[in-house]
């Protein structure tokens, strides 16, 4: 792509919160490129990828109406901000999309974290609201097929126009490192997102009577009892690593797939920083994870919202060295083989450059799958 003869386009990562800091700072090395969904990676495949903050939004937005006001106007007022943008990415799909095609201009592809959810909890017009911004989307990229499949039924996209990329890890930051001098082992539970489960966790390793550490926000984590010795605290990324490093076992406990709260997509960034740490990972199974890992050989999927079946394991992993490091090496060569935040640049590079031209995606594009499955899905 980078020997084309057009022109390069020029694309405008619109995310759904400002990301100049952390820009720099993934310049200076301080902070993984994860979130920049291969913002980062584009010009090397010959696309002129720039980050924009939305005008209304770029500094602190006030609580109370005043802020949610402003956070709904930013995507009405974009198109006019992107003047010089041949193609807009982004996560923002309430009303962004239409707002683009109402002044013709840019053309929009929207990344889908959780919008099959949001839909589910959406009453009948904000339903009818978000199928129309996502049929003026040039096209929208999903984070599996399951999540495809989903929002292509809901809302009646022509399957030429979804796109499934796995998302990508920064596998340079989160790499696989000495353990710190440590005393009792623990098992480390990572995440944000409201579908995390730690009521489930806590009883599971209450019944293991093991050492737990919780990296989470304090609202994850109300009216769930804690067992004893048990740690829970949000945590910057670099202190993350290393209980990355220094956990015996991840866990990612997830409610059912289905559950009103949170994102179906949730999960999958604790999951790829655990996999590229080559730690072992133990996961509540959800449909989206089957594009990720396979059972038994990169993670160990049990049954959601079922504290024995957590438990067991849990025990599997630090009760057999052997299959911690097989779960731990192979989740690492899984990571390295198709789930960096470069095979993403990669994988979305096509998408952007046809709708940049208003040119319908390479089959190859339209029909992406997990690299680790053959079927009919992923034939060219």
């Amino acid at each position: 792509m980078a020997n084309d003869a057009s022109p390069q386009p020029r694309v405008a990562f619109v995310l759904p919160n400002p990301r100049a800091e952390l820009a720099v700072a993934v310049a200076a090395g301080t902070a993984p490129d994860s979130t920049l969904l291969g913002q980062n990676h584009l010009g090397a495949l010959g696309i002129d990828a720039r980050l924009h903050d939305p005008l209304l939004t770029r500094r602190r937005v006030p609580g109370g109406l005043l802020g949610r006001v402003a956070w709904s106007l930013r995507e009405l007022t974009l198109p006019w901000e992107l003047r010089d943008a041949d193609l807009a990415f982004t996560a923002l799909a309430n009303l962004f999309p239409l707002a683009a095609r109402a002044r013709r201009r840019p053309p929009v592809v929207v990344v889908n974290y959780g919008l099959c959810l949001i839909y589910e909890r959406s009453s009948g017009p904000r339903r009818r609201l978000l199928a129309a911004s996502l049929r003026s989307a040039a096209a929208v990229v999903c984070l599996a097929r399951s999540q495809r499949d989903q929002l292509m039924e809901q809302t009646g996209l022509p399957p030429e126009r979804v796109h499934v990329v796995p998302l990508g890890i920064d596998e340079r930051y989160f790499a696989p490192r000495a353990a710190p001098a440590q005393g009792e082992p623990y098992v480390l539970a990572v995440g944000k997102d409201m579908a995390r489960d730690y009521e489930t966790f806590a009883r599971a390793v209450e019944r293991l009577g093991v050492r737990a550490e919780i990296a989470a926000y304090p609202r994850n984590l109300e009216g769930v009892r804690l067992p004893p010795g048990t740690r829970a605290r949000a945590v910057p990324p670099g202190e993350l690593r290393e209980l990355y490093a220094g956990a015996a076992c991840v866990v990612v406990p997830q409610r059912r797939d289905g559950y009103p709260y949170g994102s179906e997509g949730g999960g999958l960034t604790a999951l790829l920083e655990a996999l590229a740490m080559a730690r072992p990972v133990v996961a509540s199974d959800r449909a989206v994870l089957h594009d990720y890992v396979v059972d038994g050989v990169s993670a160990s999927l049990v049954a959601p919202e079922d504290p024995d079946a957590l438990a067991a394991g849990i025990s599997r992993v630090l009760d057999d060295p052997a299959t911690a490091d097989s779960l731990g090496g192979a989740g690492r060569a899984r990571v390295e083989e198709a789930l960096t935040t470069a095979h993403f640049a990669a994988g979305i590079a096509p998408i952007l450059v046809a709708a940049a031209r208003n040119e319908p995606a390479p089959r190859r594009v339209r029909a992406q799958q997990d690299p680790w499955r053959h079927d009919e899905f992923g034939k060219p």
